[in-house]
């Protein structure tokens, strides 16, 4: 990718300005003593031990993948990476919106060294040389976004918590969470039981883009009791490659795109298709043209109308992962109907 590159001296000439900006007042931090300058060293998901804030009270994330992590542990960040409001939970717009959106396709250095942050959480999609001019300005932790980890939605979740020493508040919500899966295996174990499930998208024009069952959504749904479809599995594992989106970890995410021509082959077993949506239960424009196609039109669940809405197949938090089981929740109250 092309690194957006900016000299060292505007990288510390904002900072600078941001850190005179913090001393006009300078009581407060006068006031927090030592506790203001305690560290912990930490291990990111690239392996390398990062020294950060025991307690950061000014974090920028670069990804919605961490921002989302750091709003269920209610510590929202000072900057963020973009984000499509549809993908985030309504309640949590007005906030969003005022917090500045330092990251597009590449970070904003000026911006983000304007924030004057005490932690950069980064994916661990940049080059090196990206890293670097990020360490000028503050502590860069990177959490797993690509790689053959990618579906441990949860590892990256807790690498976000560890990087903030969060952990202990992230216990609760996992509990919770738990505990209604739990709670739908049980009350829909009849429905759920011997039900073949199968989980597309699209994101580009005419094809589709599989999961199989050891991807994100697979852990949130296996765990109900539905079986996954053998034929996406054995598709995922036929068209999956190791270079895409970003991946550089060098193995093979359980996932694939494949050209619509085959996709009757990748989902001819399932007797239930989840279609990856927004947090609204909508779909995009590539996913309703996928599914007004012909193929998928004549799909064996498609044609018995066991077709719904799941929202977002890439994981983020327990946000999306809560909103996710209301949705199969729904999806299987409709099932049960025939």
């Amino acid at each position: 990718m092309r690194i957006n590159r900016i000299t060292g001296a505007v990288i510390a000439g904002a900072a600078g300005l941001a850190l005179l900006a913090g001393c006009g007042g300078g009581g407060d931090a006068e006031a927090s003593g030592e506790a203001s300058n305690e560290t912990r060293t930490v291990t990111d998901s690239t392996g390398t031990e990062v020294e950060v804030p025991a307690d950061p009270q000014s974090i920028v994330t670069l990804h919605y993948a961490a921002t989302e992590t750091l709003m269920d542990l209610d510590l929202p960040p000072v900057g963020q990476g973009a984000f499509m409001e549809s993908a985030v939970p309504e309640e949590w717009l007005d906030q969003l919106d005022e917090i500045p959106k330092l990251a597009q396709d590449e970070p904003d250095l000026e911006k983000i060294a304007e924030a004057d942050p005490d932690l950069i959480l980064s994916p661990n999609t940049y080059e090196p040389e990206m890293i670097e001019q990020l360490q000028e300005i503050a502590p860069v932790y990177q959490f797993t976004l690509r790689g053959g980890d990618r579906a441990q939605w949860k590892q990256r979740v807790n690498e976000v918590a560890d990087a903030v020493n969060q952990t202990d508040e992230l216990e609760q919500l996992d509990s919770e969470f738990e505990a209604e899966q739990q709670r739908l295996a049980d009350e829909y174990a009849d429905a759920t039981k011997g039900t073949t499930i199968g989980v597309v998208s699209s994101f580009e024009d005419n094809s589709a883009y599989l999961w199989g069952s050891e991807n994100m959504l697979g852990t949130i749904l296996s765990p109900l009791g539905f079986d996954w479809s053998a034929d996406e599995d054995k598709m995922v594992e036929k068209y999956g490659e190791v270079a895409q989106g970003g991946n550089k970890s060098g193995k093979v995410e359980p996932e694939a795109q494949i050209s619509m021509e085959v996709l009757d082959k990748s989902l001819n077993d399932a007797d239930i298709i989840f279609v990856n949506s927004d947090l609204r239960g909508d779909y995009d424009e590539l996913t309703k043209a996928l599914m007004d196609s012909a193929v998928f039109k004549e799909l064996p669940a498609v044609k018995a109308g066991h077709v719904y809405p799941v929202g977002k197949a890439t994981i983020a938090g327990y946000a999306d992962a809560k909103y996710g089981l209301e949705l199969t929740e729904k999806a299987i109250q409709e099932y049960q109907k025939d």
